[in-house]
This record gives C-alpha cells, sequence and structure tokens, in this order.
C-alpha cells in the first residue's frame, strides 16, 4: 500500500490506467512503445566499469599516496577503504532502484520522497551544468590522446583539431546511443575489455619488472616520508571510485533487475579494486613515489619506461578508456532526463521513444546543443569543480531514504535491502567529503550552490506556472511537430517484463 502511494505521486495516472485497461495480450505487449529490458548482467557489469575506470587511473593515482605521507602500503590499505565506502553507496542505490522500479537514479529517488523542487534542482544540475561539462572535457582529452602520438614533436595539438574531433565523437557516440539500445550497451562492453586489455599491459609490465628484481619502490611499503593526510587521500581515492550511481538509472532496462543489478555492482567493484591495486604496484616497480607524485601522467611515464617504442599504445587505451566512459554517461544520464519529463518537470516531447528503434532518443540528443557550447569555453573544467559540493550533497540526501523509508513504510516491498548502518556510515563518508570540500574550496562550492539554485525560479516558471491557452497552444504544436521530425511517441504503459 505504501509503496503504491509513493508511486502515485509520480505517476497520478498509474491507478486509473491499470484499472481502466484489460491486460494486454501477449501479442501487443510486443507491441508496446517502451523501453525494453536489452541489458544483461554483462551490460550492467561493462556499464559500472567502463564509467568508473575512466582516465583517472591512467593519468594521475596520487592523490591517494600523497594523502598517505608516501606510503606504499598505507595507500593500498587506503585504496580498499575507498572502495568499500564507494560498494556501500551502490548497494544503497541499489535497494532504491529495485524499490522504486523506475530508471532515473538519483532524481526518481528524490522526487519520489523528497517532492518535485529537490528533484528538479538535481536533475537542472545534471542536464545544464555537470554533463555538458564531463562531455566537454572527456571529449577534449580524447581528442589530445588520439593525436598525442602524432603531435609529440610539437609543443601542443592545435585547438580547433582537438575540438574537431571532440565533436566528431560525441556526434558518433550520440547517433548510437539515438539508434539502439544493444549497441550502446555492446559498445561500452568492448571498451570496458578494452581498458582492461591496457590495463593489463600495464600490470603484465609491473609483474615481469617485478620478476626482474625492481622491487626497490616496494619494501619498507609501511614508512611514511611525508606529512599523512588520510582525509584527502579518502577525498581523492572515493572520487577515484565514482560513476557507480549511474547503473540507478537504468533500472527499467535491465534484465532480471533483482538479481543482475546487485551481482554486477558486486562482480564490478571486486574486479575494479583489484586491477586499481595492481596497476598501482604497476607503477611503483619503476617510478619511485616521489616520481608518481610530480607526474601529471603516470601510465605515460611509466609506458615510456616499460614498453619503449611501444609505449604509444597506452595513449590509445586510454583515449578509448574515456570512450567508454563517456558512452556509458550518455546511455545512463539521458534516462534521468526522460524519466523527469516522464514526471512533468522537463517538456513532454524529451519523455517519448523512438517508434522505431525503441529509445529514447529526445533524452539523448538534448544536451548536445550545451555540449557545444562549452566545446568552446577554454575554462569549462571550472564548472565541474563547482559541482562537486552538491554532487556529493545529493548522494547524501539520497542515502537518508533509505532510514527514513525503513520507518515511515515499514511494510514496503524492497526485493533488496542492506543493513541500516551501511545507509548510516555511507552518509556519515559522504558528510565528511561535503565537509572537506567546503573547507578546501569555499569559493566553488558556494559558487555551486548558487548554480544549483538558479533552478528555483526555473521550476516555478516552467512546471508550476499555469500556463494560459495561447502557451499551452504554442507548446502544443511545437511537441507535435517534434514528433514528426524524430518519429516519437509518448511510452505506452510501464516497460516490458
Amino acid at each position: 500500500m505504501a509503496q503504491d502511494q509513493i508511486r502515485n505521486r509520480s505517476d497520478g495516472t498509474a491507478g486509473r490506467d491499470e484499472q481502466s485497461s484489460p491486460p494486454p495480450s501477449p501479442s501487443s505487449e510486443r507491441d508496446r512503445i517502451v523501453l525494453a529490458r536489452n541489458v544483461g548482467l554483462p551490460g550492467c557489469i561493462g556499464m559500472v566499469m567502463g564509467i568508473i575506470i575512466g582516465t583517472g587511473i591512467f593519468i594521475s593515482p596520487a592523490g591517494v599516496l600523497a594523502g598517505a605521507g608516501g606510503s606504499v602500503g598505507l595507500s593500498l590499505v587506503l585504496w580498499v577503504i575507498c572502495a568499500s565506502i564507494a560498494t556501500c553507496g551502490a548497494m544503497c542505490y541499489t535497494e532504491l532502484s529495485l524499490t522504486s522500479g523506475k530508471s532515473g537514479g538519483e532524481f526518481t529517488f528524490i522526487f519520489e520522497y523528497f517532492g518535485p523542487v529537490l528533484a528538479f534542482l538535481r536533475m537542472w544540475t545534471i542536464l545544464a551544468i555537470i554533463m555538458p561539462a564531463i562531455s566537454a572535457v572527456q571529449g577534449i582529452t580524447i581528442a589530445n590522446y588520439l593525436t598525442a602520438p602524432f603531435f609529440s614533436d610539437c609543443q601542443y595539438v592545435p585547438a580547433h583539431a582537438t575540438r574537431l574531433i571532440a565533436t566528431v565523437i560525441l556526434f558518433c557516440l550520440v547517433y548510437i546511443n539515438c539508434v539502439s539500445v544493444k549497441w550502446s550497451s555492446r559498445l561500452t562492453n568492448a571498451l570496458t575489455v578494452t581498458k582492461i586489455i591496457g590495463l593489463m599491459v600495464l600490470i603484465i609490465s609491473g609483474i615481469v619488472n617485478m620478476c626482474r628484481g625492481y622491487t626497490t619502490n616496494l619494501t619498507n611499503a609501511f614508512a611514511i616520508p611525508m606529512e599523512v593526510n588520510i582525509p584527502m587521500a579518502i577525498y581523492s581515492g572515493i572520487f577515484a571510485f565514482g560513476g557507480w550511481e549511474t547503473i540507478a538509472m537504468i533500472v527499467e532496462e535491465i534484465k532480471d533487475p533483482e538479481r543482475n543489478l546487485p551481482l554486477s555492482i558486486i562482480i564490478s567493484m571486486v574486479m575494479i579494486t583489484g586491477i586499481y591495486l595492481l596497476a598501482n604496484v604497476a607503477y611503483l616497480t619503476i617510478l619511485s613515489p616521489a616520481e608518481i607524485l610530480a607526474s601529471k601522467a603516470v601510465a605515460a611515464d611509466f609506458s615510456v619506461l616499460a614498453l619503449g617504442t611501444w609505449s604509444w599504445t597506452i595513449w590509445v587505451f586510454v583515449a578509448l578508456s574515456a570512450i567508454g566512459a563517456l558512452n556509458a554517461m550518455y546511455f545512463g544520464f539521458s534516462r534521468v532526463y526522460y524519466a523527469a519529463a516522464r514526471d512533468g518537470l522537463l517538456p513532454e516531447a524529451i519523455g517519448m521513444i523512438n517508434i522505431r528503434y525503441r529509445t529514447p532518443l529526445p533524452a539523448v540528443i538534448v544536451t548536445v546543443p550545451i555540449v557545444m557550447v562549452c566545446l568552446m569555453v577554454d575554462d569549462v573544467f571550472k564548472l565541474i569543480q563547482y559541482q562537486s559540493f552538491v554532487m556529493v550533497a545529493f548522494q547524501a540526501i539520497t542515502v537518508c531514504i533509505i532510514p527514513y523509508s525503513r520507518w515511515k513504510y515499514p511494510d514496503l516491498n524492497r526485493p533488496f535491502k542492506v543493513p541500516v548502518l551501511v545507509a548510516v556510515l555511507f552518509t556519515l563518508a559522504i558528510v565528511f567529503l561535503m565537509g572537506l570540500t567546503l573547507y578546501t574550496s569555499p569559493v566553488s562550492s558556494v559558487v555551486g550552490l548558487v548554480l544549483t539554485l538558479i533552478g528555483v525560479p526555473l521550476y516555478f516558471f516552467f512546471v508550476r506556472w499555469n500556463k494560459p491557452p495561447w502557451f499551452r497552444k504554442i507548446t502544443g504544436h511545437i511537441t507535435r511537430g517534434f514528433q514528426k521530425l524524430f518519429f516519437v511517441v509518448p511510452e505506452e504503459g510501464t516497460t516490458a517484463k
């Protein structure tokens, strides 16, 4: 009963439709325009690993080592602690996803429990700031790494060239996500395998070096030559595991989600943790802790020493790794916009599905114009820095739903449950991160809050305002034109089982 009440808050027509419409026949079930469940266990694992293993472990794993005071052993222990915290958060989101049964991730959870205003602010930050900025930064990063081997003798790669390459890559990913869920999932899986191969090249090189006796940097592993800053180490480590929340955004498209969602989280986080630990050990077989701390691209420096003339392959692996992470982001975040439009917080057309491809095509392309603008801005990375505080704040708000829901709706059907203590400990860790972010970057944190609160007047103007008939008529014409242009229609019922 409580579950029905919660869901009806986000879909007031659900109960009426179920009562007034007879159960569909098997043939009509297949013909309904819905988001089909095309993502199996390998797809879930590929998405989690694909978005978490981005460019960070290749470029700069120095944050944890610096916080550990240069201690190799302590840094590895802190990597495990950070992985455990991230896994706790992922399992909390798994409970909320399976309880809700709806895509959208944080947006959906906040909408169901805390109402549309806060949910709109979360959607606003993702739509207008986070996703476009990350897309632009990742696109430029990919272009830089793809072109670096060809411009090795130059001081810099021409900016127009990198922006053009970034634009082409972004449009290719948008196209794939528009025409096929399976293609997008398979691309993510393929690129996840590719990035694992790249990391395995580094790891195997490290093992070979250890067999040759290059273990000087691994002796006296728990010696601490510098000042320890454990909070900063945990801060860096948790962000290196960022992205696990994306899988909660696509629960309606996962096959057998009650089994595959928690299983994919466990498998992915164990594999990622092992890869991160082995990669750090591999780096240390050639590079000293001081050299790692001073390096801007650890994998590149390592590959030059370990692979020689084949070092360029690591640059390609880094680029492919970034492409995989970006594709997984487009897949996941487009479902946030789709869920927001379905719940009335974005224009109706964004919540429609292409009748041929069965994809949320409008939700995939909605951020493209903003991304193109961000590609032209040199300091777009600052937008991501501004949102660091806001992102962790919304994570804390989201996980607080678990103890609140257990108290408010004790009889709610929960296919998967985590101990409340896990949610409490994760929330405390996130609150700690919020405090640390506010302390280290107070100006950026305040700017991020201001950018987020800009969404309040936008909500009241575009959502709460009772539009006059002439305004609704104009928007209706625009929506119908959009439908004809992109062959999209509203979702028919709920996602097919």
